[in-house]
């Protein structure tokens, strides 16, 4: 009896009202004004922290407070062996670890001889001159990456230990997956991954197939995606940072050294001299040489006047032909006969027994210069030429005199070691790039945990964008990193970045509906009803959906004049609001969706009368 009399004073009170409720429509349309701001994310997406001109990977409080980790392959035994510069191999391996070159064998001066094997220590001792080296710079790079990320998307509001792992880049290896603890492990199985346990190094060609396998395995692969960048510019790797993208860089460590010049062929004899020409195949000699290049060539001058003019020398491969190699200089007054060099940049490749000709002629026209030649001929291996005559005015067969010179070993740059490095910033301002080092500790020297991700020795480094070493391509020059070689260059880029997700959240509300409430019970629901009518206190219920996850939903209400006022936040299914406060008449429910990429979808707003 008592639910009947509620019901007919219910609908006694919704006839005095009827000519509100056919309105609805209208005050749905125009019931309140929104603005754009007040349609923005509740939560505040930070762009990279800024300190000065620095750009800075972001902090996240959760498990990489101080951004990009600094973990270190300096711990347990993550070595390899290799040859220590007598070229002998003298090393057996023991325990699990892998011998790659016999004993006895031939190397390379630092070829690595053996690998650490699956349990990733290394268990032999050295014999010889064989010596350790630290071997695991790959996976601590790419462990760094890895935990930035988890962190990333992780719950913000997880502390190392907790026990919860929201993301499956990183996972439990024996601890909690943030633990300090679980470091070594997950570095250990990236070495494994990567096969750096199996080959006591890390190849651009393992990473990048490990890279692909481990989103795979997690089911990432269709979250993150790997690209890698050859010879990278300053400016590319700093793009890369301001979007807050991953960066590994692989460093290479190199020495640019010149062998002895020495000399192929010669004449050197100087019995007649003769005023150069300014014609191209007028003075000229053949020679034939035994070796595969061609650094520069020497001839004796002598000045005739006191003005002085370009001389140039041109290479050829056939007679009569087009130069195949050209170099030029001014040799000044030379009061004596002296030996004059022609370096010839880049040097000539020569065919060794093949004949080949240079000429030698001045760009202006006079007689500047004379050359110095001998009769009878000398160079058994090539013919001299004077106007084209191969003989003197007393009818001798002649050569000019003349040195054609190689270096050797030919000048070139020597790679000795290389490193993977995981990048924490860039400075624009000052063209400078700081990074997470698994070998060294520049910044910060203290002796610290570097498996506690708090713990970070950023080394930041001038960048000249420059090549020291005219026969490599690479653009970033690091001149004071501190290494036994010359020149420390960025060879390769790993970028490792989200895939863009622009599919927004579906979001319906599924109660109210439009029916009658009291106390949270659907009471009365007409086929044709308008819109909601609730007594007091109700719950508000939302199905939310997206092509990945949903983070957080919003429940917004509008107030009485218009503004529109966030109630809760419900970060767990099922999405739901107990809306208790007290209203009258006309309000309307407002509801955003956010994904796990930021995008936000909105449900329809739900225009309601509601009372006490």
């Amino acid at each position: 009896m008592k639910n009947k009399s509620i019901k007919k004073m219910i609908a006694a009170f919704i006839t005095l009202l009827l000519f509100i409720i056919i309105l609805a429509p209208a005050l749905n349309s125009a019931s309140v004004k929104i603005t754009g701001n007040q349609f923005e994310l509740s939560k505040n997406l930070k762009s990279p922290s800024e300190d000065g001109n620095w750009i800075w990977k972001e902090p996240y409080p959760n498990y990489s407070p101080n951004g990009v980790p600094d973990f270190d392959q300096k711990q347990s035994q993550w070595k390899s062996i290799i040859d220590g510069g007598n070229g002998i191999v003298e090393t057996n391996a023991t325990g699990d670890d892998i011998q790659l070159i016999q004993v006895g064998n031939g190397v390379d001066p630092g070829e690595i001889i053996i690998a650490p094997g699956e349990n990733c220590q290394l268990d032999t001792t050295t014999s010889g001159d064989d010596v350790e080296k630290w071997a695991f710079s790959g996976p601590t790079a790419l462990a760094n990456c890895f935990w930035w990320f988890d962190s990333k998307f992780a719950n913000p509001n997880g502390i190392p230990g907790d026990g919860k792992d929201d993301y499956p880049l990183v996972k439990k290896y024996g601890f909690d997956d943030h633990s300090p603890d679980n470091v070594p492990l997950l570095i250990e199985e990236l070495a494994r991954a990567i096969n750096t346990s199996g080959k006591g190094k890390t190849t651009m060609e393992d990473i990048d197939n490990a890279i692909n396998l481990w989103l795979t395995n997690t089911s990432l692969d269709d979250r993150l995606k790997k690209t890698i960048k050859n010879e990278p510019t300053f400016e590319f790797i700093a793009e890369e940072i301001n979007r807050s993208q991953n960066v590994i860089l692989l460093i290479g460590f190199y020495d640019y050294e010149i062998g002895q010049k020495r000399t192929d062929q010669s004449q050197t004899k100087r019995t007649f001299s003769k005023y150069l020409q300014s014609s191209t195949w007028w003075d000229y000699q053949s020679f034939i040489p035994t070796v595969e290049r061609l650094d520069s060539i020497k001839i004796p001058l002598h000045s005739v006047t006191s003005e002085t003019c370009e001389l140039e020398i041109n290479v050829y491969d056939t007679e009569n032909g087009d130069p195949i190699g050209t170099s030029s200089l001014d040799p000044g007054i030379l009061q004596d006969p002296a030996w004059i060099q022609f370096h010839f940049k880049p040097y000539i490749e020569l065919t060794p027994f093949q004949a080949y000709f240079f000429d030698v002629h001045q760009v202006e026209s006079g007689y500047h210069y004379e050359w110095y030649y001998s009769s009878p001929d000398p160079y058994d291996q090539g013919v001299g030429w004077m106007n084209k005559i191969p003989e003197d005015m007393q009818g001798l067969p002649f050569d000019w005199t003349f040195e054609t010179e190689y270096y050797n070993p030919p000048p070139g740059s020597i790679r000795n070691d290389a490193l993977y490095v995981t990048c924490a910033g860039v400075n624009l301002g000052s063209t400078m790039i700081a990074f997470s080092d698994p070998l060294m500790d520049v910044n910060n020297t203290n002796d610290i945990d570097h498996n506690d991700a708090q713990n970070i020795s950023h080394d930041t480094y001038i960048v000249e964008q420059t090549c020291p070493c005219p026969d490599l391509n690479y653009s970033i020059w690091l001149p004071s990193y501190p290494t036994f070689f010359n020149y420390t260059l960025v060879e390769q880029a790993i970028i490792i970045c989200p895939i863009p997700d622009d599919e927004s959240p579906e979001v319906t509300i599924t109660k109210p509906r439009p029916a009658i409430y009291f106390n949270n019970q659907e009471v009365y629901y007409p086929l044709s009803w308008p819109l909601p009518i609730i007594f007091g206190s109700i719950d508000i219920e939302v199905n939310a959906s997206d092509n990945r996850e949903i983070e957080y939903v919003e429940f917004k209400i509008t107030l009485l004049y218009g503004e529109i006022e966030l109630k809760w936040t419900d970060y767990n299914k099922p999405y739901r609001y107990k809306w208790e406060d007290g209203a009258f008449f006309f309000r309307q429910i407002w509801i955003v969706a956010v994904d796990s990429s930021g995008n936000y979808g909105y449900a329809d707003p739900l225009l309601v009368m509601k009372f006490f």
